[in-house]
Protein backbone atom coordinates (compact mmCIF):
# COMPACT_ATOMS: atom_id res chain seq x y z
CA UNK A 1 0.00 0.00 0.00
CA UNK A 2 1.64 3.21 -1.08
CA UNK A 3 0.64 4.84 1.83
CA UNK A 4 1.99 2.49 4.41
CA UNK A 5 3.41 4.51 7.35
CA UNK A 6 2.50 8.02 5.87
CA UNK A 7 0.02 10.05 7.15
CA UNK A 8 -3.82 8.98 5.27
CA UNK A 9 -4.58 12.72 3.44
CA UNK A 10 -7.42 13.23 1.32
CA UNK A 11 -8.42 9.35 1.67
CA UNK A 12 -12.08 8.32 -0.38
CA UNK A 13 -13.83 6.15 2.34
CA UNK A 14 -16.20 3.02 1.57
CA UNK A 15 -18.80 2.30 3.49
CA UNK A 16 -19.34 -1.18 4.65
CA UNK A 17 -21.39 -2.98 7.05
CA UNK A 18 -19.88 -3.10 10.38
CA UNK A 19 -19.85 -6.71 10.77
CA UNK A 20 -17.81 -7.06 7.08
CA UNK A 21 -15.65 -4.61 8.18
CA UNK A 22 -15.05 -6.06 11.53
CA UNK A 23 -14.72 -9.92 9.48
CA UNK A 24 -12.02 -7.99 7.08
CA UNK A 25 -10.09 -6.79 9.94
CA UNK A 26 -9.98 -9.83 11.79
CA UNK A 27 -8.54 -11.60 8.36
CA UNK A 28 -11.70 -13.67 7.64
CA UNK A 29 -13.24 -11.59 4.73
CA UNK A 30 -11.87 -10.96 1.54
CA UNK A 31 -14.14 -9.98 -1.40
CA UNK A 32 -16.72 -6.78 -1.06
CA UNK A 33 -19.46 -7.49 -4.09
CA UNK A 34 -20.72 -4.06 -4.80
CA UNK A 35 -23.69 -2.64 -7.59
CA UNK A 36 -23.66 1.19 -5.90
CA UNK A 37 -26.20 2.79 -3.59
CA UNK A 38 -29.44 4.49 -4.79
CA UNK A 39 -27.43 7.67 -4.98
CA UNK A 40 -25.58 6.44 -7.53
CA UNK A 41 -25.97 5.22 -10.54
CA UNK A 42 -24.10 1.69 -10.70
CA UNK A 43 -20.43 1.26 -8.75
CA UNK A 44 -17.05 2.31 -9.55
CA UNK A 45 -13.86 2.28 -7.85
CA UNK A 46 -13.10 6.06 -6.86
CA UNK A 47 -10.34 5.03 -5.45
CA UNK A 48 -7.86 1.22 -5.33
CA UNK A 49 -6.74 2.32 -1.59
CA UNK A 50 -9.33 3.69 0.72
CA UNK A 51 -10.48 3.69 4.48
CA UNK A 52 -12.83 1.19 5.55
CA UNK A 53 -16.20 2.86 7.26
CA UNK A 54 -17.95 0.95 8.85
CA UNK A 55 -21.81 1.56 8.76
CA UNK A 56 -24.94 -0.09 10.45
CA UNK A 57 -27.19 1.25 6.98
CA UNK A 58 -28.87 -1.68 4.99
CA UNK A 59 -26.67 -4.24 7.26
CA UNK A 60 -29.01 -6.89 7.34
CA UNK A 61 -28.18 -10.21 9.91
CA UNK A 62 -30.15 -12.42 7.18
CA UNK A 63 -27.51 -12.26 4.68
CA UNK A 64 -24.44 -13.46 7.00
CA UNK A 65 -23.34 -16.99 7.74
CA UNK A 66 -24.63 -18.60 11.03
CA UNK A 67 -21.55 -18.44 12.78
CA UNK A 68 -20.92 -14.81 12.81
CA UNK A 69 -24.75 -13.58 13.80
CA UNK A 70 -23.21 -13.39 17.45
CA UNK A 71 -20.58 -10.98 16.10
CA UNK A 72 -23.64 -8.94 14.45
CA UNK A 73 -25.73 -9.30 17.67
CA UNK A 74 -22.56 -7.92 19.76
CA UNK A 75 -21.73 -5.06 17.38
CA UNK A 76 -25.78 -3.91 17.23
CA UNK A 77 -25.80 -3.89 20.82
CA UNK A 78 -22.42 -1.11 21.22
CA UNK A 79 -23.30 0.88 17.82
CA UNK A 80 -22.46 4.29 18.42
CA UNK A 81 -25.04 7.07 17.76
CA UNK A 82 -23.12 9.54 16.11
CA UNK A 83 -19.33 8.61 15.60
CA UNK A 84 -17.44 5.94 13.41
CA UNK A 85 -14.19 4.46 14.53
CA UNK A 86 -12.51 3.55 11.58
CA UNK A 87 -9.30 1.30 12.05
CA UNK A 88 -8.49 0.24 9.15
CA UNK A 89 -7.60 0.58 5.29
CA UNK A 90 -7.67 -1.48 2.21
CA UNK A 91 -5.88 -1.93 -1.16
CA UNK A 92 -8.00 -3.47 -4.33
CA UNK A 93 -6.16 -6.39 -5.09
CA UNK A 94 -8.06 -7.57 -8.22
CA UNK A 95 -11.80 -6.09 -9.70
CA UNK A 96 -13.93 -8.45 -11.72
CA UNK A 97 -17.67 -7.68 -12.90
CA UNK A 98 -20.01 -10.97 -13.27
CA UNK A 99 -23.62 -11.75 -13.44
CA UNK A 100 -22.66 -15.77 -13.24
CA UNK A 101 -24.46 -16.54 -9.77
CA UNK A 102 -22.63 -19.94 -9.81
CA UNK A 103 -19.49 -18.49 -10.05
CA UNK A 104 -20.12 -15.97 -6.91
CA UNK A 105 -21.15 -18.80 -4.77
CA UNK A 106 -17.75 -20.33 -5.44
CA UNK A 107 -15.91 -17.42 -3.72
CA UNK A 108 -17.85 -18.93 -0.77
CA UNK A 109 -14.85 -19.59 1.25
CA UNK A 110 -13.61 -15.57 1.29
CA UNK A 111 -16.31 -13.95 2.91
CA UNK A 112 -18.77 -13.85 5.68
CA UNK A 113 -22.09 -13.83 3.62
CA UNK A 114 -24.53 -16.48 2.66
CA UNK A 115 -26.00 -17.80 -0.62
CA UNK A 116 -29.22 -15.37 0.19
CA UNK A 117 -26.86 -12.30 0.22
CA UNK A 118 -25.24 -13.03 -3.27
CA UNK A 119 -29.13 -13.40 -4.44
CA UNK A 120 -30.03 -10.10 -3.31
CA UNK A 121 -27.05 -8.45 -4.37
CA UNK A 122 -27.59 -9.90 -8.22
CA UNK A 123 -31.77 -8.81 -7.79
CA UNK A 124 -30.49 -5.50 -6.90
CA UNK A 125 -30.11 -2.95 -10.44
CA UNK A 126 -30.52 -6.33 -12.36
CA UNK A 127 -29.51 -5.11 -15.12
CA UNK A 128 -26.11 -4.41 -14.00
CA UNK A 129 -23.26 -6.98 -13.01
CA UNK A 130 -22.27 -7.75 -9.60
CA UNK A 131 -18.78 -5.54 -9.00
CA UNK A 132 -16.51 -7.80 -7.12
CA UNK A 133 -13.31 -7.05 -5.02
CA UNK A 134 -10.57 -8.71 -3.52
CA UNK A 135 -9.32 -6.29 -1.34
CA UNK A 136 -6.30 -6.29 1.42
CA UNK A 137 -6.48 -4.80 4.76
CA UNK A 138 -4.30 -3.04 6.94
CA UNK A 139 -4.73 -1.79 10.24
CA UNK A 140 -4.18 1.91 11.63
CA UNK A 141 -1.56 2.47 13.74
CA UNK A 142 -4.48 3.95 16.14
CA UNK A 143 -8.03 4.24 15.28
CA UNK A 144 -9.94 7.51 13.40
CA UNK A 145 -12.74 8.38 15.60
CA UNK A 146 -15.26 10.36 13.36
CA UNK A 147 -18.30 12.77 14.32
CA UNK A 148 -21.27 11.81 12.03
CA UNK A 149 -21.90 14.60 9.50
CA UNK A 150 -24.78 15.20 7.47
CA UNK A 151 -22.48 13.59 4.35
CA UNK A 152 -21.56 10.89 5.55
CA UNK A 153 -25.13 9.51 5.29
CA UNK A 154 -27.41 7.75 2.94
CA UNK A 155 -26.96 5.03 0.46
CA UNK A 156 -24.00 5.48 -1.42
CA UNK A 157 -20.59 3.85 -1.55
CA UNK A 158 -17.93 6.07 -1.38
CA UNK A 159 -17.68 9.03 1.10
CA UNK A 160 -14.56 12.15 1.77
CA UNK A 161 -13.87 12.37 5.19
CA UNK A 162 -13.60 16.09 5.89
CA UNK A 163 -9.56 16.66 6.11
CA UNK A 164 -9.95 17.44 9.83
CA UNK A 165 -10.91 13.81 10.17
CA UNK A 166 -7.62 12.46 9.30
CA UNK A 167 -4.67 14.39 11.14
CA UNK A 168 -2.22 12.28 12.72
CA UNK A 169 -3.59 8.67 10.85
CA UNK A 170 -0.61 6.33 9.56
CA UNK A 171 -1.15 3.07 7.64
CA UNK A 172 0.28 0.03 9.38
CA UNK A 173 1.12 -3.63 8.92
CA UNK A 174 -1.37 -6.00 6.68
CA UNK A 175 -3.74 -8.07 8.36
CA UNK A 176 -2.65 -11.48 6.48
CA UNK A 177 1.00 -11.78 5.60
CA UNK A 178 1.88 -12.14 2.22
CA UNK A 179 2.37 -15.90 2.11
CA UNK A 180 -1.64 -16.38 2.97
CA UNK A 181 -2.57 -13.34 0.84
CA UNK A 182 -1.06 -14.12 -2.13
CA UNK A 183 -3.10 -17.45 -2.16
CA UNK A 184 -6.08 -16.16 -1.64
CA UNK A 185 -5.45 -13.79 -4.60
CA UNK A 186 -4.30 -16.27 -7.40
CA UNK A 187 -7.34 -18.82 -6.18
CA UNK A 188 -10.32 -15.99 -6.11
CA UNK A 189 -8.09 -14.73 -9.05
CA UNK A 190 -8.61 -18.12 -10.83
CA UNK A 191 -12.46 -18.41 -9.94
CA UNK A 192 -13.08 -15.22 -11.75
CA UNK A 193 -10.98 -15.98 -14.61
CA UNK A 194 -11.76 -19.44 -15.36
Amino acid sequence: MANVGAKAVNWHALKEWAIVVRAVEQGRHFILFRKGGILEDGFSVASNEFLLFPTFEHQSRQYIKDEYRLDYDMLEVHAPVDKVVIRSAARVASYYESSDRSRLLKLDRYHIYNDLFIDYRMQWNRDKPVSVMLVRAYRLEEPIVVDMKGEYYGCRSWIRLVNDDLKDVRVGKPVVDDYRFDRIKREVDGVMAG
